[in-house]
């Protein structure tokens, strides 16, 4: 969480209309000339602002404002029904998560902070499906969306788990979100807090492929946990970020699996069709994804998004796995970078720990180049 990765740089706030307390990193550009210089880091699961912390040096290094919450149910948020608001205490009803409710926190997190001009969002894994979201509830609020390794998101559709995974099979010759019916069960994140080293291993493993036989299939985790079976770590995680991201997660597993049960529930449907959402994104679009692997299908994030996203960039990356942040952390800030106003030169921060930030703006380099492809 925020207090753990930036401690100078954390900061909490209750938003008044929910009640949900939110924990962030937050850095205001070094300039104020522009309304449109701030990133917002939307993360995903099984993760906090913790996994964004090369980007969050990065952009900061180029003079960026960053703003980077712990979402709904990671961190020290508090639930609508009450709680001491500086305990770690997580929102337990599945109302809590609703999407229209989330999006409106994140905006009051920006105008908590006198963010009133449009930001470049970035999200990744479900913070996807956040970003999707505010860029229908509130567009102008986005100068540009970048979406990693999951695609766009049109609003008011209903989310048919075993269709799906029919549907991939078919395509891919096995199932592949087979994990999504243990992650809505009631045991989960009890037998995940049991083998947590074993959870670690194989969501950051140093063979993406692992996923193929121990994560797609229905029943496959649930197995490999109770087994309690681990895999080689990933080469971009040290020891050090595996301690710190225990740290974080520990304890608040059951919470941010509500995410999913939302998302299987199908508990924002109603609200989406009623609000008659544009599902167009009108703002500069970037869809950045893994290499071609067994894992995906070719070419679908493309196609899914092409049809939405009126000025789009697919970009791969090289990474082979779905932590493209992490995989190709210097690739990552780059590109999002060249989709902002050029008015800086890019400088990669070599060597700096995430937790020491004193001398990020004094660090000016030489200009980074990033060639695109435009879709549409």
């Amino acid at each position: 969480m925020a207090t753990v990765v930036f401690p100078s740089l954390a900061r909490a706030y209750t938003v008044p209309a929910s009640h949900h307390r939110y924990t962030y990193i937050f850095s205001r550009p070094s300039t104020s000339t522009s309304t449109t210089s701030t990133i917002l880091f939307l993360h995903g699961f099984p993760s906090s602002s913790f996994d964004w912390r090369h980007q969050i040096t990065f952009f900061i290094t180029n003079d960026y404002g960053v703003l980077a919450p712990d979402l709904l149910g990671y961190g020290q948020n508090t639930p609508a029904s009450g709680a001491d608001a500086n305990g770690p205490a997580q929102p337990t009803e599945l109302s809590d998560y609703k999407a229209k409710t989330m999006s409106a926190d994140i905006i009051a997190l920006l105008d908590h902070e006198n963010i009133s001009g449009p930001v470049h969002a970035v999200g990744h894994d479900t913070g996807c499906y956040l970003l999707s979201r505010l860029g229908n509830y509130y567009p102008t609020r986005l100068a540009s969306l970048s979406f990693l390794e999951v695609p766009y998101q049109k609003p008011g559709e209903g989310f048919h788990l075993d269709a799906i995974n029919e549907m991939v099979k078919q395509v891919l010759g096995f199932e592949r979100f087979g994990y999504l019916k243990f992650f809505v069960s009631e045991g989960a994140a009890g037998l995940i807090e049991e083998h947590v080293d074993s959870f670690f291993t194989l969501f950051y493993p140093a063979e993406a492929d692992l996923w193929i036989e121990h994560l797609g299939p229905t029943g496959a985790l649930e197995t490999w946990l109770r087994n309690d079976r681990k895999a080689p770590l990933a080469p971009y995680i040290t020891e050090e970020e595996k301690a710190t991201h225990f740290k974080i997660m520990r304890g608040h597993y059951k919470s941010a699996l509500m995410w999913y049960r939302a998302l299987v529930g199908n508990i924002n449907v109603d609200d989406e069709i009623q609000a008659q959402l544009d599902s167009k994104l009108y703002q500069p679009v970037l869809m950045l994804a893994s290499q071609p692997s067994r894992l995906n299908i070719p070419g679908a994030a493309a196609g899914m998004m092409r049809q939405f996203a009126q000025n789009l960039t697919v970009r791969e990356v090289d990474a082979k796995g779905h932590w493209i942040q992490l995989e190709a952390r210097d690739e990552i800030g780059e590109a999002v970078a060249s989709k902002l106003p050029a008015d800086a030169e890019l400088t990669r921060p070599k060597q700096v720990r995430y937790r020491n930030l004193k001398s990020l703006r004094q660090r000016r380099g030489g200009v980074s180049h990033i060639e695109e492809t435009w879709e549409g």
